[in-house]
């Protein structure tokens, strides 16, 4: 009994140790139960001798399935994870064994102390699984490719070992042993198929839903425009006729001059439907420029987009979305200017940049707004900009900030632009 507590308590700090590093939360999901019993079970299969200890290794092969079904990460980032889970955890077993040496005479039982030791591993992940440590951890890794070589390798090494240590322990025969060694490339090979078409599934109606949302905001901005271009004849015979009323040039020229003013704003934002040729892009943009208008911020935009980028056009909404959602929320009910400058092109790769005015803020404040989680709102419902960190992993791209004294304020802004 004591054995099965100590077991799940290790096997409970893996999997948040896991999820730590992955940046979720533990939810008492498929996955994460039938990792724990399918582990408990073969252990418990291991120490009643139905199964030889020399197949331990399976332990460790299981717990990289679980971790590559359930995140859906790549194969390297999956490997890491578990190299860092590994590390971790035994760390940790180094760190508290040392005092519970100075104990264990009073114990004098192995078992409860194994069982205290999981106990208090289990507490310390709990506590500190809301810090950055974790995605630190992850980013420095990804960030020295080397690394995740060096874990790649350590992996197939180990996985080479055991299968020659289950080879000369002579514990099953040749043929069954090659059999077995097929069986676990064809599984690695049919998981990794089986995950890479659930990515394209996901991609595929991501990018539907998108374009089904977008394109009839789209349609209509088409509509919107055709019904204007009816009006396009009395506009021009009004701005002819003014002469009739003007009292001088110059009162003429104030007369046309704000008459063509006001036209310019009213159509402000249909020049998006020339700046690009994707529907998608084009109606989201709209949308985004409308909806800031409509809490009585301005946006000074700037577009060419044909199209010359790496980045899908379902992610290049979200990364778009989510830098526009930032600068509203910055100026919105705020004594500071309610403007927004926007500039998007892809003349040499994509190149997007939006600037807002900023008060009370540092270079310091700006690094923790990408760590994953973190948000200014009273809510906690912010994502911040942890997710443009995520897709810089995916597309290489590069995250400049700057902050800059312009019309006696300080601006903001944030670009990122493709290393083409």
């Amino acid at each position: 009994m004591f054995e099965i507590i100590y077991r799940l308590l290790e096997i409970s700090a893996l999997v948040l140790c896991l999820h730590s590093l992955s940046g979720e939360k533990v939810k008492l999901d498929i996955y994460n139960v039938g990792f724990i019993v399918i582990e408990l079970t073969f252990m418990q299969m291991i120490r009643d001798d139905i199964v030889s200890k020399q197949l331990y290794f399976a332990v460790y092969l299981i717990y990289f399935v679980y971790a590559y079904i359930k995140f859906k990460d790549t194969i390297q980032r999956t490997i890491l994870k578990c190299f860092l889970v590994t590390l971790i955890m035994g760390g940790l077993q180094i760190i508290i064994y040392i005092p519970m040496y100075f104990v264990s005479p009073i114990i004098q039982h192995e078992t409860i102390i194994v069982i205290i030791m999981n106990f208090i591993i289990f507490i310390i992940l709990i506590l500190i699984r809301k810090s950055n440590i974790f995605q630190r951890m992850i980013d420095f890794c990804e960030e020295n490719d080397y690394i995740l070589k060096m874990s790649f390798v350590i992996c197939i090494a180990i996985i080479v070992y055991f299968m020659y240590q289950l080879k000369i322990s002579e514990i099953i025969e040749i043929d069954i042993f090659i059999l077995i060694s097929i069986f676990m490339v064809i599984l690695l090979i049919f998981v990794y198929r089986w995950q890479k078409s659930v990515y394209e599934l996901e991609r595929k109606e991501k990018e539907l839903n998108i374009a089904n949302v977008y394109n009839g905001v789209f349609e209509d901005l088409i509509g919107n425009i055709r019904c204007k271009q009816h009006d396009l004849h009395n506009q021009i015979d009004a701005i002819f006729g003014m002469h009739l009323t003007a009292k001088s040039l110059e009162d003429l020229i104030k007369k046309q001059k704000e008459y063509c003013d006001n036209l310019i704003y009213e159509n402000r934002y249909t020049k998006v439907l020339s700046c690009t040729k994707n529907s998608t892009l084009a109606g989201f943009v709209y949308t985004k420029f409308v909806n800031a208008e409509q809490v009585g911020i301005e946006v000074d935009y700037d577009i060419s987009f044909t199209g010359n980028t790496i980045i899908a056009i379902y992610d290049l909404v979200e990364i778009i979305g989510i830098l526009m959602d930032n600068a509203v929320e910055a100026v919105v009910d705020s004594e500071l200017p309610q403007k927004i400058k926007f500039v998007l092109n892809d003349y040499n790769g994509l190149d997007i940049s939006i600037k807002n005015a900023v008060c009370n803020i540092s270079y310091k404040d700006i690094e923790r707004f990408f760590e994953k989680g973190y948000t200014t709102k009273i809510s906690g419902s912010g994502i911040g900009l942890g997710k443009i960190k995520e897709y810089q992993k995916k597309y290489k791209y590069i995250i400049y900030t700057s902050i800059n004294g312009e019309n006696n304020n300080r601006w903001i802004e944030f670009r990122i632009k493709e290393n083409k």
